[in-house]
């Protein structure tokens, strides 16, 4: 799933990063891949992916279908792809709930980067 935001890359994460913490997930780590590029003398559109999660929403989703733990935590793409604002990714619910097979009951909790990601729609 990808959405365009209006704002740059940094502008952006920082938005999804208080959001994220907002509805009450944790934000584990903002992974900066193109800093690790320029650091292996190497060069990337500016690129960063958010990992944040909620031990109440993850764990129920492990306890029925451990393998789903390497999906978790979730994370949102956000990255430079040349045109002004930037791109937000994330993975399709109904394609990881399927992948593990979870019931309609179980998949709510693989919604939260779509809900983070329409709270850009606000700034």
């Amino acid at each position: 799933m990808t959405r365009r935001s209006a704002h740059d890359v940094g502008e952006t994460v920082a938005a999804l990063r208080a959001e994220a913490e907002r509805a009450g997930a944790a934000v584990v780590a903002v992974v900066d891949h193109a800093a690790a590029a320029r650091k292996a003398g190497l060069s990337m559109p500016d690129t960063q992916v958010v990992i944040f999660g909620n031990p109440q929403a993850g764990t129920p989703l492990m306890q029925a279908r451990p393998e789903i733990a390497i999906d978790l935590p979730l994370r949102i793409m956000v990255r430079d792809d040349g045109q002004p604002g930037s791109l937000v990714t994330w993975q399709d619910p109904a394609y990881v709930a399927q992948r593990y097979g979870l019931g309609e009951d179980q998949s709510a909790p693989l919604n939260a980067p779509a809900r983070i990601a329409s709270a850009l729609d606000d700034r």
